[in-house]
């Protein structure tokens, strides 16, 4: 991606009303996340168009949108600590979702 780390962004939009929100990244991170919810069979989130370089057409930048109800905001950090048999049964249940 052409921007540097320290530039990229995400933008989270929508009004009282609505029904979608609008999430705009430059963020790659971000942008490998989204991408694994819009690809989700079923899921309610959408990709709403991707920004290009029009000289090299380089992903710059993409817009999602979900329903507005699937943005929420934590009070706290959450500190979760397992037992090494714990860590195992989390390890074999996602390897078998594979």
């Amino acid at each position: 991606m052409a921007l540097m780390k320290e530039e990229q962004e995400t933008h989270i939009n929508f009004n009282r009303d609505d029904e979608r929100a609008m999430i705009h990244t430059s963020d790659t991170t971000m942008i490998t996340k989204l991408n694994k919810l819009v690809g989700i069979s079923g899921a309610e989130w959408r990709k709403e168009r991707e920004e290009r370089l029009q000289r090299t057409g380089e992903l710059v930048g993409v817009t999602y949108s979900c329903p507005v109800s699937f943005i929420s905001f934590r009070s706290k950090r959450i500190a979760r600590s397992y037992t090494d048999e714990q860590k195992a049964e989390i390890g074999k249940r996602l390897h078998e979702k594979r």
